[in-house]
């Protein structure tokens, strides 16, 4: 279409500059004769040319779009056809695509990425309202200003195309964003452009396409069958929230993804869920090789007649203490009967024990030899006096001059016992041994 550059395109549009080439065509900088402004002229080539059937969805696809209203979604201002090839002209807009933005940066910041394609999936929320499925989301059709807005292009052209470049590789890309469903020949709908979302996403955090190959049935194929990187490996740095929202949108049942683009976009800011009894309990210290703590067991209906519901309570819990079903109350209170049983058993046994532990250890009371031939008993004064012994030191002789005075006393105790038993008595507080 170089040969544009020279002359009016449709008798109106002056080609300026060319902007970018590519399977589907040439991006051109134009100038509008008639309304003396600048705009883009997107001229279609590919499986476009010529098949007059593919020209007429064009114009179809062309009108729906235009009618769409939305800062994020580039206004399509013409349709035209210039020597059998089709043209859109568009708003031109400057800054990057997405995939320049991508290949020039590396990953994006996760809060940046989220702003980028929160934009996007507001965009296809409007569209899908409107009955227009984009049928080609990726980074080449997602555009960043210069003043950091974001447009999505190129609504319906996948379609108006019949989808036939896919196998013959003019849609460079499109197959590595590719939903399973629309792989097994099914058509094109809501849930496939939110499929597109999640792998856009990953690409903006990951710097990588989740999944890649030789060819685009290669691609196709592990769309289908194979499961990329999980996102939290792949971008370590990526909030759970995002995390949550790609591998949501990348599900392969479209009945599990988000149920529109709004949803998926909610879903990327969404706050984390406040931890449970169950998180809460496995954020508790505890010493090495301690048994974990078990996590508190969800409310059932069966809790529910146990008593009112506290405000702020956590589940299990009726006002202000623990709750348990009827048959876990019944079950504590018939192995609390076990065990009382089992200790009532063992209760004579047990305190036979400790008597015969404590007769074993009575000590008979000791008495100590004060000079003077005095005993002092150990026995607390304030129980009965006890009978004490008094016993000689074998290893310690009396002084000389008291061993006269000591036999006089030995002879008067004999004297005051007939017996000759050898028992000895104190002075003052002693008492006569065990007879």
């Amino acid at each position: 279409m170089t040969e544009a550059a020279g002359r009016p395109l449709g008798g109106r549009y002056r080609m300026e500059a060319l902007l970018a080439s590519g399977g589907m065509g040439e991006v051109w900088a134009a100038r509008d004769l008639l309304l003396d402004r600048e705009v883009a002229v997107k001229v279609l080539g590919g499986a476009l040319v010529g098949d007059r059937r593919a020209a007429e969805r064009l114009r179809r696809e062309a009108r729906a779009a235009g009618r769409l209203e939305h800062p994020a979604i580039a206004r399509v201002l013409d349709l035209g056809e210039d020597a059998g090839r089709p043209y859109l002209v568009m708003e031109l807009l400057e800054g990057e695509s997405l995939a320049e933005r991508i290949a020039r940066a590396g990953p994006m910041d996760p809060a940046e990425a989220a702003r980028v394609m929160a934009a996007v999936a507001g965009a296809l929320e409007a569209a899908h309202r409107a009955g227009v499925v984009h049928r080609d989301v990726k980074p080449g059709n997602v555009f960043l200003t210069s003043d950091g807005a974001v447009k999505v292009l190129d609504f319906g052209i996948a379609w108006a195309a019949g989808d036939v470049a896919l196998t013959t590789g003019d849609l460079i890309g499109t197959a590595a964003y590719l939903a399973p469903e629309r792989a097994l020949g099914h058509q094109a709908t809501a849930a496939s452009d939110v499929y597109a979302l999640g792998v856009v996403l990953y690409e903006l955090l990951a710097g990588r396409r989740p999944f890649e190959a030789g060819s685009d049935i290669e691609l196709a194929m592990a769309h289908i069958n194979a499961e990329p990187v999980p996102l939290a490996l792949a971008a370590p740095s990526t909030p759970p929230c995002l995390v949550a929202a790609c591998e949501q949108a990348m599900a392969k049942d479209p009945a599990a993804r988000p149920p529109s683009a709004g949803a998926f976009a909610r879903l990327m800011t969404a706050p984390a869920p406040a931890p449970g009894p169950a998180q809460l309990s496995a954020l508790v210290t505890r010493p090495l090789g301690a048994a974990p703590v078990r996590p508190r067991a969800p409310v059932t209906p069966a809790h529910r007649r146990w008593g009112p519901i506290r405000e702020g309570s956590p589940p299990g819990w009726r006002g202000g203490r623990a709750v348990h079903s009827p048959g876990a109350r019944r079950r504590g209170l018939l192995v609390a009967l076990v065990v009382a049983g089992a200790v009532l058993a063992a209760l004579p046994a047990l305190a036979g024990g400790l008597l015969s532990w404590a007769d074993g250890r009575v000590e008979e009371p000791f008495a100590v030899r004060v000079p003077g031939g005095t005993t002092q008993s150990t026995q607390p004064p304030d129980q009965a006096p006890s009978r004490t012994t008094v016993a000689a030191d074998p290893a310690a002789d009396p002084p000389a001059d008291d061993q006269g005075a000591r036999a006089g006393d030995d002879d008067r105790d004999q004297g005051d016992d007939p017996g000759g038993s050898g028992r000895s008595g104190g002075g003052g507080g002693g008492s006569s041994g065990p007879g």
